[in-house]
């Protein structure tokens, strides 16, 4: 972690440009100062959370977190504001753009507010202060899904945790509490669920039926490492039991998270979530679940360049820059990558998720590289047979739960159960950790 340490004193900040073009330039990504920052941070809130339930009753005790937490009520009522247009839609409702026209009318003036409250800005509208704020505000506002695709995914999910991140860089969250950061990341995803539901959007990215979840991923990993750290008797094959999830969504993540999918889709479980609903039925364990999780965040999520290629650097916070040489990595366009589509290759110079004036540098094309995804493994994700157990399947309908394969395809990693059990998995996903994981914290599964 000491090659990529921030250093406030020392960094200059800029708006956040793309980066990942194709492929080769997620395989570039593997190697930055910024994934291995992500990762860090993350692993950080994951150690915070452990065997801490939510109780968003308790007072937070942050300042910067009560600020955000105001912010994110402020972009709340503008949905209320936005209703969204009358008729059946397709894909996402319209209405959902001026949505993103308001937000960011006032997203620069919110991140001003919010650091210079935190003493972080001269004060004096420098440049300086400038670039800064568009660098923070860069990933707040691509956490609520694409303005251009009306979808939200992973992506935008993973933007929220860097906003969070840089917060914790500029030292405002160095006392963060765990109830604080529960509560933090309930605000969000209670407006991304009623940005969902209000506008119906697409899920981004999505690998329909063979993906863990249609819009969420880090949610599972903050709800297991919740489980993971308590004395309970509640294991993950209660989370078949609509009973238990409903005593427990208010207080978990997991079940909350489980709870908005039998909102949003009907069928039987283990048809329209066959990922869930095979750890359930096969992991015994929480923290066997929560390492399984971490593993595939880092393969469906950091090695996936249909996901990566929307995060954007700058080059303060997340910096396009090799971790051991200290160099800047190189930046590959190829403009006939099978993974981009005809819109994306139009688009992809622009900043499709928001309007904030940042703009690209159009590098040179390097040399035909071998593709990243060619490495990764390509055998099914799912071995479990599904008959029916859920208790209760009456479930709201909605076209949410048609059950295709997606734009991506099945995940390109073995079963969930396998990544779970498996004790060369049990690696956090970075070396700052409340504790240190081993193997033996992860015993094979004996079914």
């Amino acid at each position: 972690m000491q090659n990529s340490q921030f250093d406030l004193a020392a960094a200059t900040f800029t708006a956040p440009v793309k980066r990942i073009f194709d492929t080769q330039g997620t395989a570039n990504f593997q190697h930055s100062i910024a994934l291995v920052r992500l990762k860090a941070y993350i692993n950080r809130y994951v150690a915070l959370v452990q065997g801490q339930p939510l109780d968003s009753t308790l007072p937070l005790k942050s300042a910067t977190v009560r600020s955000v937490t105001d912010i994110l009520g402020r972009f709340s009522a503008l949905i209320d504001a936005t209703p969204p247009f009358p008729g059946p839609r397709r894909y996402g409702n319209l209405a959902c753009r001026d949505w993103h026209d308001k937000l960011n009318a006032s997203i620069i003036h919110e991140i001003t507010q919010l650091l210079a409250q935190a003493g972080k800005l001269s004060g004096t509208d420098t440049p300086a202060d400038t670039a800064i704020c568009l660098e923070v505000a860069y990933y707040l506002q691509n956490c609520f899904g694409s303005k251009t695709r009306l979808d939200y995914g992973t992506g935008h999910e993973l933007s929220f945790v860097a906003f969070i991140a840089t917060l914790d860089m500029l030292d405002m969250l160095a006392d963060l509490q765990p109830s604080d950061l529960l509560t933090l990341f309930d605000t969000y995803y209670s407006l991304i669920r009623k940005l969902i539901l209000t506008y119906t959007l697409e899920p981004a990215g999505s690998h329909g039926v063979w993906g863990l979840d249609d819009h969420f991923h880090f949610i599972y990993i903050l709800g297991a490492s919740q489980w993971a750290g308590m004395t309970t008797d509640v294991k993950p094959r209660d989370m078949l039991n609509r009973t238990v999830l409903q005593r427990y969504e208010k207080s978990n993540f997991y079940c909350q998270a489980l709870q908005f999918i039998f909102r949003v889709k009907s069928g039987p479980f283990n048809e329209h979530s066959p990922i869930l609903y095979d750890i359930a039925s096969n992991v015994k364990h929480w923290t066997k679940v929560l390492s399984g999780l971490m593993k595939m965040y880092n393969d469906e999520v950091f090695k996936k360049f249909p996901v990566v290629q929307h995060f954007w650097f700058g080059t303060g916070f997340f910096p396009w820059v090799n971790y051991n040489t200290q160099k800047p990595l190189p930046v590959y366009e190829n403009a006939t990558d099978p993974h981009e589509d005809a819109t994306e290759s139009v688009l992809h110079h622009m900043n499709i998720d928001n309007d904030i004036s940042t703009e690209s540098v159009r590098p040179t094309p390097g040399p035909g590289l071998p593709t990243y995804h060619a490495a990764l493994h390509s055998s099914p994700f799912i071995r479990t047979p599904p008959p029916n157990i859920i208790n209760n399947t009456s479930m709201a309908s909605t076209r949410t739960g048609r059950m295709n394969r997606g734009p991506m395809g099945p995940p390109q990693s073995r079963s969930i159960s396998h990544l779970i059990v498996s004790p060369r998995h049990s690696r956090s996903l970075s070396p700052l950790s409340r504790t240190k994981p081993n193997a033996d914290m992860y015993p094979d599964l004996k079914r």
